[in-house]
């Protein structure tokens, strides 16, 4: 399993909340699965520059990253409202759809996509642990000085790696659509202080119609990491997820560009 692998598993640490966060972390290592032997770039737009992930499940810039215990949410090619596009069902699920960034937009700094949700998750909640499924998250995964962290966070760090060989995430950021919880609100991860959920779009207004969202990724992580600048960014992925609450949910996803 490469870097880029786990680069967002820590999102994935929520599922054992009750556990010890070292436990959680072995678990995530220990587990993942469905895993590419080789790490595909995605596309580069020659008309914007832009690095631009297609709307195509198989295409092979995406990979999954699944956990063994977890029923993964299943992302396939689909046209939703004319519109191609990449589509989750989940029920009672959780996985993700990464892709890696090349080098070359490592230090871009705007990622911008489309999602298109029938309905959200019912009595879900960010801001709840053991609540907070989502219909919709996009998620992008920075680089850094994990030296800079506190003992606890590179203990927990130093653990994951000894057991899986790789190293968790040292920033990410989820963007979600949320029922209740009001726009630009930031909250932590259950487990790990590296992972924060920022809430793009809130409420049932765009339900059932594409909406287009578009991130200043920088600025948003001196937010949600105050004191911290942003490093290189080394993945995206989509994750729609249901596995805490239990029930369904769908999502389509389109046009994620970074540049």
């Amino acid at each position: 399993m490469n870097r880029q692998h786990v680069a967002l598993l820590g999102a994935a640490l929520r599922c054992v909340g009750r556990a010890s966060l070292i436990c959680s972390a072995a678990l995530v290592l220990n587990a993942c699965t469905q895993m590419p032997a080789q790490i595909v770039e995605g596309p580069v737009s020659a008309s914007t520059g832009a690095f631009a992930l297609p709307n195509d499940a198989t295409n092979p810039a995406w990979h999954a990253v699944n956990i063994r215990f977890k029923t993964p949410t299943t992302y396939t090619s689909a046209t939703v409202a004319g519109e191609p596009c990449i589509r989750a069902v989940a029920r009672g699920a959780w996985s993700l759809w990464v892709a890696t960034v090349p080098p070359q937009f490592a230090q871009a700094s705007t990622l911008s996509w489309r999602w298109h949700v029938p309905a959200l998750v019912a009595e879900a909640d960010a801001a709840t642990p053991g609540k907070d499924d989502a219909a919709v998250r996009v998620v992008i995964s920075f680089k850094g000085d994990r030296s800079k962290l506190d003992a606890a966070e590179r203990a927990t760090m130093s653990m994951a790696k000894a057991i899986g060989g790789n190293e968790l995430p040292f920033a990410a950021i989820q963007y979600v659509w949320d029922e209740k919880d009001a726009p630009e609100n930031i909250h932590p991860n259950a487990n790990t202080s590296r992972i924060k959920k920022l809430i793009a779009r809130s409420g049932p207004a765009g339900l059932g119609s594409w909406q287009s969202v578009s991130r200043d990724v920088r600025a948003d992580f001196r937010r949600a990491f105050p004191g911290e600048e942003p490093g290189e960014i080394e993945s995206i992925g989509l994750m729609t997820d249901t596995d805490s609450l239990g029930g369904a949910t769908e999502a389509c996803y389109a046009d994620i560009v970074l540049k």
